[in-house]
């Protein structure tokens, strides 16, 4: 790799001013090898271009990076297109036989470039059209056990509870938004101060401690806050590695401190490694939240890519088009997996090349947005790609669980005698309306992925993971 540019890194930005100089950082200091730098200025390897496609900021985005980073060419998009379309304006224009996508919420390891480039440069690698990373999570996180008496509350609601939690802090951080709950409890409930979730009976909260890995040493102690409330006065065991603790939550939220020493005892936790697609066509990233502990280390081929972190070759590109644009963000880099799979092209997960992610910088996970596109985009993607029986399934069953979700609003509001909270229904609406608007692109963009598949629909089909 020496002489021109072999890669360009393209890196989206929609007013993220805050985000930027630790992600460029990062990539002023990428080793691309033992060939030694190229020509590029400020001491960046001259075999990497990097370019920032600015989705029409309104903060010193572009400022920033004209006056400090002068080796990052800025393409200015007049409007916000979204991931997809913020790519596709850099896409277009690409001159490198390779094209490296990075989160600006992203911090790749000095290595993280080299090791994407080399399974596709190596001998035998010539339809590899991508590579993704080993993506984690920014902090390391101390793993909390939580236990306490289960709570059936009975009538429409047919869960298991625990306790509600309305707040986590770190010495006196709220980090609530930042816990990984995957493992402890259910879905965010309300808004504004009053926010809780219910937690499992059993289960294990992720908690971020510190924003990487420790300079040298053990962590300390950390004071540990959790406001707690239940459906009557119960305790509330805590364990984590070293210790443990019993609180009593009661009927009322109350704030509860205690110090935890996690004792060198932190973890890393995986955000990505590799995109997967379940029977029922959801989408998810695998081994989601599950630590780091070494059964992600063999490189092997995936179904889909991570669009926050990975390497394209542009030839595949060329043959498959770029991201579809309808899909603004979300699920439209499992759509282009889909793509280049029934091309025949290989997708390789690369554990060598690893970047640290802040999840959700940019976008608030369960926020309206977040899941207008995820439900949108999920029934585009399988209008598009999938066989016509899972296809059609799943997109007869959304209005049908949308008219079920409502009757359930009006019988709780009935049950409760509250006024119904109809925004989620409304939502959904939202969603319905705009896939019908949507559907006859799609179904001519099916019609094109299916005349040009070397690989049919059925074959792609065994990837899919049994829920």
């Amino acid at each position: 790799m020496t002489g021109a540019a072999v890669v360009t890194v393209v890196i989206v930005n929609w007013n993220g001013e805050r985000l930027l100089p630790d992600c460029l950082d990062a990539l002023a200091k990428q080793d691309l090898g033992p060939d030694g730098p190229g020509a590029g200025g400020g001491g960046v390897d001259g075999r990497m271009a990097v370019w920032l496609v600015d989705n029409g900021s309104q903060d010193g985005s572009v400022a920033l990076v004209e006056r400090d980073y002068p080796w990052v060419r800025v393409l200015r998009n007049p409007r916000n297109e979204g991931f997809a379309g913020g790519n596709n304006v850099a896409l277009r224009e690409l001159a490198t036989p390779f094209v490296a996508l990075l989160n600006s919420d992203a911090r790749p390891a000095p290595e993280w470039l080299r090791n994407l480039l080399a399974p596709m440069l190596a001998p035998g690698g010539e339809r590899i059209a991508a590579t993704t990373s080993k993506i984690l999570f920014l902090p390391r996180f101390v793993p909390l056990r939580l236990a306490t008496a289960a709570f059936l509350p009975g009538g429409l609601d047919p869960r298991t509870l625990g306790v509600r939690v309305q707040a986590v802090r770190v010495d006196g951080a709220d980090v609530t938004e930042q816990v990984l709950w995957e493992r402890a409890a259910y879905g965010p409930e309300g808004t504004g101060p009053g926010r809780f979730r219910w937690t499992l009976p059993a289960g294990e909260l992720l908690v971020p401690v510190e924003p990487g890995p420790p300079a040298g040493g053990a962590p300390g102690t950390v004071r540990l806050g959790l406001r707690l409330a239940a459906e009557t006065a119960k305790a509330v065991q805590l364990r984590w590695p070293g210790g443990s603790a019993t609180l009593q939550a009661g009927v009322e939220p109350a704030d509860h401190e205690v110090d935890v020493a996690p004792e060198g005892d932190l973890v890393d936790v995986l955000n990505n490694v590799g995109g997967i697609v379940f029977d029922d066509g959801y989408g998810a990233d695998r081994a989601y939240q599950q630590v780091d502990d070494g059964r992600f280390d063999r490189p092997e081929d995936v179904f889909a890519l991570c669009g926050a972190a990975c390497c394209l070759r542009t030839l595949a590109l060329r043959e498959s088009g770029p991201f579809d644009q309808d899909f603004f963000l979300y699920y439209e880099d499992t759509d282009l997996s889909w793509r280049l799979g029934s091309l025949g092209w290989r997708i390789a997960y690369e554990p060598s090349a690893v970047v640290r992610h802040i999840h959700s910088a940019s976008s608030t996970e369960w926020s309206p947005l977040f899941t207008f596109h995820v439900d949108r985009n999920r029934l585009l993607m399988l209008t598009k790609n999938a066989q016509a029986g899972l296809a059609l399934r799943e997109v007869a069953r959304y209005p049908a669980t949308t008219a079920s979700l409502a009757l359930r609003q009006l019988a709780q509001a009935r049950h409760t005698r509250r006024r119904p909270a109809l925004r989620p229904t409304l939502l959904r609406l939202r969603v319905v309306g705009s896939y019908l608007r949507l559907l006859p692109r799609m179904l001519a963009r099916r019609r094109a992925i299916a005349a040009a598949a070397v690989v049919p629909r059925r074959a792609l089909a065994r990837w899919f993971v049994p829920r």
